[in-house]
């Protein structure tokens, strides 16, 4: 089972920033590989449960190019409300496809810059 811990502390910025979890927003999920046939079994997983994805190529800086083999990003996004649960049950989704395609989930970020966001509280 997946630690839902950056889930967590995700949406209690999000409740301290005052976002509106009904509204649905841009959610976009990620999966990281080392290999690209790794992540291109992941991409095939994730449209099996309607969730199509889109592999990106993430080079090394050029001074650590001879040493670091370039990383393959997996991306997929859905118009959503910010519904935890539903967060959660994806994140374990994603997290079980990464590790069978020996990846790593690295979580999800939500679109509010259509929110009046008040940064100062944060600050509480």
């Amino acid at each position: 089972m997946h630690d839902h811990e950056g889930d967590d502390a995700l949406f209690e910025i999000f409740r301290k920033l005052e976002i509106d979890f009904s509204k649905p927003r841009e959610v976009n999920f990620y999966l990281a590989f080392t290999d690209q046939t790794d992540a291109e079994n992941a991409v095939r997983d994730m449209a099996k449960i309607d969730f199509p994805g889109e592999i990106f190529r993430h080079d090394p800086p050029w001074w650590k190019r001879l040493f670091v083999k370039p990383s393959w990003v997996v991306s997929t996004t859905k118009d959503m409300p910010l519904d935890a649960a539903e967060i959660k049950r994806l994140t374990t989704s994603f997290a079980s496809i990464a590790s069978r395609h020996h990846g790593d989930y690295d979580g999800w970020e939500a679109c509010v810059s259509d929110d009046n966001i008040d940064g100062s509280k944060l600050d509480s």
